[in-house]
């Protein structure tokens, strides 16, 4: 993936909303082309350029360089000389800010009368520049509704609701709505549309916690994150306002999984609530396993999971200072170094048996730590150890390693200036006590090594830090280790390509498959503080993301290309109709768009076999019909049906309600329709599994589908729903030319399917997991 060609920063107060739009646009188009983050030091938006320059300004400047920067990925320029003229002029127009509502509509709907967007035929600039003045000067900047001041302006009007509906735009349009969650409103968006957590009637979630929202919010210095406000966590020991700081410490070897996301979600959440400092520290100790891709994917998967840091640091940026206190303490008698082989130490560890060089002297221990230091072969062979107790019955207090030598490796970020290198566990605590760090976030599976990270800390006389432990979240039928991953990757079984497949634990898999952000915390907040470790099944967590995108996917209908059954119908359009129709029936602010009409449509096959000559159907979004005549082959397969549409019969009182698409074969849009199975066949792995045993090569299921027109129009990472086939991510949108766009099946928790067309895998298997293809 090509790397990002602007860099946004912004200060969310002022709501720069052309760049954010601009920035949205063309990450539509390419994922992260153009990331953005919040710096509350920014006054209204600042771009990085690739050649590492700063401009800073208003929100048109940062436009447009946004759109220069990406001049060969997009049309926001226009598509020509005159084009990026006009687009100018009109840019303008909005930056002197001279125009009040009225008269700027005025302007704007004579320009529209016979146009669809205000400069040439795509959008552009121009077309941002002026949604966003029309918007500001409505005053509503978390809304899509059109301002009443410009209601008497049908041309405006229109453009507005084209331009509303468009994703890009209503993404950012929500993202002021969350922020104004965070605030108490309770908005929250996925698709770019807002959603009430309050329900039908009555307050929301965010009404009734509106105070303390606030309340936070004030409080927080850094970057604040609307998910996790106003929520009834346990409070911290020795949590004190202004006073907390936490951290998020990953290694940089790997993509971060949803056992990272829980940890990240604690620390950033109690950084906000106590208004404290979140750290970011990359835990760089082992030059073998890490990469500089691996830190910069860290970063943007938590910029996906809303998450923002408010310092970066790394345990590297202490490794001076960490052999320095290694030596005092190795004088001290606290530590020794020790040449024991690497399996008799296991050994000894086992049994509790002490090494021979325990009891070594400070002045050998030290020639053996300088040994080290210089990566020789006498050094080498050689690693510090932690004098505990080697009779304890926790066997992390068996004199665990702390320093060990890797002189084959090129650290990422010190080069080879360094032989030997802190182990995890004494690098964390001492780098804790270091930075500030009040309060440690540790899931359950380090409970053994708490005893541990305290001794340390009071042996090298350091100061206390508090421990929260949590639970980590394990799932059935999943597997986390990197290195059994990798395989997957490598190997390439079953079509894993990278660490970003759909059936990937990792953030980038998940969010690809069509889970939010929101559907993800909210599994969170449900398990809360505990600390029991549960195998949980997929079922809920999926059941609450169903809940996040039922509300706001726009709804389309898709049939099986492979056998098709036409449908003619008397009483039909016998030339193409258009009508607009809201894409959510329950939900306006989704948006509208065409449906077309004509005397021959698509349906399923499974439908059509499922027909009777007489019998009255419902086509959904169109009314009833009568089934005249249904026409087959020799093996009794539907070839064709004839019919005549009764648009006044009551679709109450028919048994059957059908999805359709006009027969228009130019203008329905290719689609490739992927589902998933789970990645291995064993509900709960254990380490000793080897991965081939286990892995299920036999996990994706393709169907060629024709959808709906409108489809073409919507950006990759849109969620949308295919009637009684299920929910889809827009994996890869339609271009001109494509042979077929991909949408990726979202998995909704039920144990049934929708329809008898709806899916490829057995439900109940994806949804509570185990050996496939058993009972």
């Amino acid at each position: 993936m090509a790397g990002a060609s602007a860099v946004l920063f912004y200060n969310p107060g002022a709501s720069p909303f052309t760049s954010l739009v601009c920035a949205s646009l063309t990450n539509s188009l390419r994922p992260n082309a153009v990331r953005t983050v919040v710096a509350k030091n920014v006054e209204v938006a600042k771009v990085r350029l690739l050649d590492g320059t700063e401009h800073s300004g208003n929100d048109l400047l940062a436009s447009r360089l946004i759109a220069t920067a990406v001049r060969s990925e997009t049309a926001l320029w226009g598509k020509s000389s005159e084009e990026s003229k006009e687009v100018e002029e009109w840019v303008g127009h909005v930056e002197k800010g001279s125009m009040k509502l009225p008269f700027f509509c005025q302007t704007l709907n004579g320009r529209l009368q016979l146009r669809t967007f205000v400069v040439g035929h795509s959008l552009t600039l121009a077309d941002v520049a002026a949604f966003a003045y029309v918007h500001k000067l409505g005053g509503n900047s978390s809304s899509t509704d059109f301002p009443a001041d410009a209601q008497k302006f049908p041309h405006v009007a229109r453009w507005w609701l084209f331009l509303s509906s468009q994703p890009a735009i209503g993404l950012v349009i929500a993202e002021n709505a969350i922020a104004a969650s965070a605030t108490g409103s309770g908005a929250s968006a996925v698709n770019g549309v807002e959603k009430r957590q309050g329900g039908k009637g009555g307050k929301g979630k965010g009404d009734k916690d509106k105070g303390k929202g606030e309340q936070s919010k004030e409080s927080g210095e850094g970057g604040e994150s609307a998910i996790g406000s106003g929520l009834s966590f346990p409070p911290l020991t020795g949590g004190e306002k202004g006073k907390v700081c936490t951290r998020f410490a990953p290694e940089p070897s790997g993509y971060l999984h949803i056992g990272h996301v829980k940890a990240a979600f604690l620390a950033n959440y109690y950084a906000r609530e106590y208004g404290g400092k979140l750290i970011l520290r990359f835990d760089d100790t082992n030059p073998a396993k890490e990469k500089e891709e691996f830190e910069s994917s860290i970063k943007e998967d938590l910029r996906t999971l809303g998450i923002v840091e408010d310092e970066v640091t790394y345990t590297s940026d202490h490794f001076p200072y960490l052999l320095d206190f290694m030596t005092e303490l190795i004088k001290k008698g606290i530590m020794y170094v020790d040449n024991t082989s690497v399996e008799e130490m296991r050994d000894q560890r086992g049994k509790g048996i002490e090494s021979k060089c325990r009891n070594n002297g400070a002045e050998e221990n030290l020639r053996l730590w300088e040994e080290m230091k210089r990566g020789s072969a006498e050094g080498v062979t050689c690693c510090v150890r932690a004098k505990i107790d080697m009779k304890n019955n926790n066997k992390c207090m068996r004199d665990p390693v702390m320093y060990r030598c890797n002189v084959t490796d090129t650290h990422h970020r010190t080069g080879t200036k360094y032989k030997t290198y802190p182990c995890y566990d004494f690098a964390c605590p001492v780098v804790d006590a270091k930075e500030g760090v009040t309060h440690a976030m540790r899931s359950s599976e380090y409970v053994d090594r708490n005893e541990q990270y305290m001794w340390i800390l009071k042996a090298c006389g350091l100061r206390t830090v508090e421990m929260v432990e949590f639970s980590r979240l394990n799932l059935v039928n999943t597997v986390l280790s990197k290195r059994k991953l990798q395989w997957f990757v490598d190997c390439k079984k079953g079509g894993v390509e990278s660490w970003e497949d759909p059936r990937f634990p990792t953030v980038r898999g998940m969010t690809r498959r069509g889970l939010t952000v929101e559907g993800l915390f909210d599994f969170i907040k449900e398990q809360g503080p505990s600390r029991s470790t549960n195998l949980m099944e997929w079922d809920k967590i999926w059941a609450k993301n169903k809940q996040v995108i039922d509300p706001i996917a726009p709804r389309f209908m898709a049939v099986g290309a492979d056998d098709a059954v036409s449908f003619r119908l008397a009483g039909a359009p016998t030339s193409v109709e258009g009508k607009m129709r809201p894409l959510h029936q329950k939900n306006p602010k989704v948006g509208e768009c065409l449906q077309l009409y004509c005397d021959e449509v698509l349906l399923e096959q499974d439908d059509a076999a499922a027909c009777a000559e007489g019998e009255e159907v419902t086509l959904m979004r169109w009314g009833n019909c009568f089934v005249d005549k249904i026409c087959r082959d020799a093996d009794g397969k539907v070839t064709s049906m004839e019919g005549r549409l009764h648009l006044e019969g009551d679709f109450k009182k028919t048994k059957k309600k059908l999805h359709w698409v006009p027969k228009l074969p130019d203008q329905l849009v290719p689609a490739v329709l992927q589902e998933f199975d789970h990645l291995i066949t064993k509900k709960k792995p254990e380490e000793e599994d080897k991965i081939e045993d286990i892995a299920n090569v036999n996990s994706q299921h393709d169907t060629l589908a024709l959808c709906d027109p409108a489809v073409r129009t919507f950006p990759a990472g849109t969620i949308l729903q295919l009637e009684r086939r299920g929910y889809f991510r827009m994996d890869s949108p339609h271009w001109e030319g494509k042979t077929a766009l991909v949408l990726v099946k979202i998995p909704d928790g039920k144990s049934k399917a929708m329809s008898t067309v709806s899916t490829k895998i057995d439900p109940a298997k994806l949804a509570k997991g185990g050996v496939l293809g058993k009972g």
